[in-house]
């Protein structure tokens, strides 16, 4: 079914971490913006955003891509949500500014604009199996990202507690090991030491949590007989 544009349209630029709303009306002028985290408070601000303009609709940026966890939020509220080709979006962007300048207002602006001048854009339709997905790898993503963290603060403490320092590759029963051996009496070493025992600590649990969302994925990949291909993008 056809979006059907409003007098108002409520364009949204999707990030991994970020929503960007601007309000745009039949002239194609912005009205008002707003950047929110993606989370539960982002997506109510967002809400109280639009709920200034009560008969807009809402248009987004690759509904079924980047767009997915938003787009599925408003349809669980009964709200259609018109997608946006990024490539429509994009050659909105360079035709209105004459330059390509890129930010995620602008981003939106044009979002909008393609929203009021598109002969037809469809509503968007989310698959909940693969969002559901997605959110799964996004979480694993981050998880990842929070261990390698940990470990690297990890490793600089064992560094400097053991003369001989550590290989590359740290675990955390590597770092136990190395734990075990080292009983400072200096008020310093007692305090790095004390730190990368809670280190260990979170390292432990964050391996434990990527084991257990990386079965949680496996198991759905395998419900739904499609295969998962890492999205680099996001490391």
């Amino acid at each position: 079914m056809p979006a059907v544009p409003a007098p108002v349209v409520i364009a949204i630029d999707p990030h991994k971490a970020s929503w960007t709303a601007v309000a745009v009306d039949n002239r194609l002028q912005p009205l008002a913006a707003i950047r929110v985290e993606v989370n539960r408070d982002g997506y109510r601000q967002l809400r109280r955003f639009a709920g200034r303009w009560p008969h807009a609709t809402w248009a987004v940026e690759g509904a079924a891509g980047l767009g997915a966890a938003l787009t599925a939020r408003l349809a669980a509220d009964d709200i259609d949500v018109a997608d946006v080709p990024s490539k429509l979006a994009r050659r909105v962007r360079m035709l209105s500014t004459g330059h390509g300048r890129k930010t995620d207002q602008a981003d939106a602006l044009s979002v909008g604009i393609a929203a009021h001048t598109a002969n037809r854009l469809n509503t968007a339709v989310v698959d909940e199996a693969i969002a559901a997905l997605r959110c799964l790898t996004d979480h694993r993503d981050d998880l990842v990202r929070n261990r390698t963290q940990t470990v690297n603060r990890l490793h600089a403490l064992l560094a400097k507690l053991l003369p001989a320092g550590l290989p590359r590759g740290l675990t955390a029963d590597t770092a136990a090991t190395a734990l075990r051996s080292i009983r400072p009496r200096a008020v310093l070493a007692r305090t790095m030491r004390q730190v990368a025992v809670e280190l260990l600590s979170e390292l432990r649990r964050l391996d434990r949590r990527i084991a257990e969302v990386t079965a949680t994925v496996s198991a759905a990949v395998a419900a739904s007989e499609s295969v998962v291909i890492p999205r680099r993008d996001l490391c």
